[in-house]
């Protein structure tokens, strides 16, 4: 073997040697053995490569870029080695010279998502928000389920104030396999959302199988389904409301533009024309975190507040507005409690029920001669009902998991009652997807 041959086989060997130390973490020991293939061979690329990255490990940072960058000279088609180095330079905060060093490694590499993901992160930094997000849509273009660029794509959204195409790509993202340890409920959610049924549906049948009681599987299976219901499981409402309670004001009234309060003093406003009195014992039904109780407290001699949530109640306590809190199931209560009130709220409570006779006749039953009902519906259109099979039933079951009623059977339902209706008027109270949720506002004097 000549001697030339000799020496090439040593450095390789010592680059070996370096490599397995860097790797096992020996950094000390590795920079000596790189040192000394470079003092064998300056032009050894890879060496003056991962010395780059061994530099900047331990905070030898210019001495790194050098390296990386000479090395990359060295070996112009290699496009890891400029990823390298774009990742080294974004670490700096360098980000200028991390975009070029990306669209380096992309001319070499037009076809890798991550790459494409990285330049877009870069672009960000520098303020370049929509080259960053078409940097993240070429990404997907060549790796479809390429997780983080959908998720630097609703970040990106979200900053530019365009929440529903944020939220979208969060859900793709979160779709993505593997579902260990992610939350069932979410996922459920996030196929409605992305408008994917039958997956939400299959989810939630699989959940059964596991947890054939749990009344959360059992209610958004129905609602993803198609199945038309009596009403949402107690159990359901209970476990829903308790685990959002802590949030709960924030979400409603921030994300999802929710009026309800305002709609229920628009119409109790119609129901105690000029200065009323606050003489009034009122219940609220299905009170919530007490979002409705200052508009109520005005008008009431006795505030009640009723709910099947202990976390809600917690929350509405705090507020003390109210005579009296107490867990309980609406219906239920109000049948025990003739001719009690001389008003009932119940905002947002008929959109977990989908049969209103049995509601109506106990609403009906809590109240004295002349008194009021106000509440709110979701909205269900012709085209909906026959869609889902609920023409003849006046309600459905959306698969948002609410009970959506025709404007017709609330008002039947209230006159079999023993109601006049004095306003059943089309009013949205909330915003879902981007898209006011078609509702209902409706007054009502026994």
């Amino acid at each position: 073997m000549k001697p030339s041959e000799d020496l090439g086989g040593f450095i390789e060997e010592s680059f070996d040697t370096a490599w397995r130390l860097h790797g096992a973490g020996r950094l000390d020991e590795a920079r000596e053995q790189y040192e000394v293939v470079l003092a064998l061979d300056a032009e050894h690329a890879a060496a003056m490569h991962y010395i780059g990255i061994l530099l900047h490990q331990t905070g030898r940072h210019d001495e790194a870029v050098a390296c990386l960058q000479a090395a990359a000279l060295r070996a112009p088609d290699n496009a890891d080695w400029r990823n390298d180095a774009g990742n080294v330079l974004y670490a700096l905060r360098r980000y200028p010279e991390a975009i070029a060093s990306y669209q380096a490694a992309l001319a070499i590499r037009p076809d890798d998502a991550q790459l494409w993901n990285n330049c877009g992160a870069a672009l960000r930094e520098t303020g370049r928000a929509e080259e960053a997000q078409q940097c993240c849509l070429r990404a997907l273009e060549a790796a479809p389920d390429f997780a983080p660029a959908m998720l630097q794509l609703a970040g990106l959204y979200a900053r530019a104030g365009e929440l529903m195409l944020s939220s979208r790509y969060e859900c793709m993202a979160y779709v993505l396999p593997p579902h260990e340890g992610k939350s069932r409920e979410l996922l459920g959610t996030s196929y409605y959302f992305l408008g994917r049924l039958e997956e939400a549906a299959q989810l939630c049948r699989r959940w059964l199988e596991e947890e054939p009681g749990n009344p959360v599987a059992r209610h958004m299976h129905a609602a993803y389904a198609g199945e038309l219901t009596a009403a949402a499981p107690a159990g359901y409402i209970e476990k829903r409301f308790d685990d959002y309670a802590d949030n709960f004001d924030a979400n409603l009234v921030e994300r999802l533009g929710y009026r309800g309060p305002q709609v229920v003093g628009d119409l109790l406003n119609t129901a105690l024309p000029g200065a009323a009195p606050v003489a009034l014992d009122i219940l609220d039904a299905g009170c919530g975190t007490g979002l409705c109780a200052p508009v109520l407290a005005a008008h009431a001699r006795r505030l009640d507040g009723i709910d099947l949530s202990e976390n809600m109640l917690r929350h509405a306590a705090a507020r003390h507005a109210y005579t009296h809190l107490e867990k309980a199931e609406a219906a239920a209560w109000m049948a025990g409690r003739a001719g009690q009130y001389d008003l009932v709220v119940a905002c947002d409570v008929v959109i977990y029920c989908g049969r209103l006779e049995a509601l109506f006749a106990s609403v009906r039953h809590a109240l004295r001669a002349g008194g009021h009902v106000i509440f709110t519906a979701e909205a269900a259109r012709d085209d909906e009902l026959d869609a889902s099979g609920g023409s003849g039933s006046g309600y459905l079951l959306h698969p948002s998991g609410r009970f959506r009623h025709h404007a017709a059977y609330i008002a039947r339902c209230l006159e079999d009652a023993g109601f006049v209706v004095l306003a059943l008027r089309e009013e949205s109270i909330r915003m879902e997807m981007g898209q006011p949720v078609p509702g209902l506002a409706v007054l009502a004097r026994a």
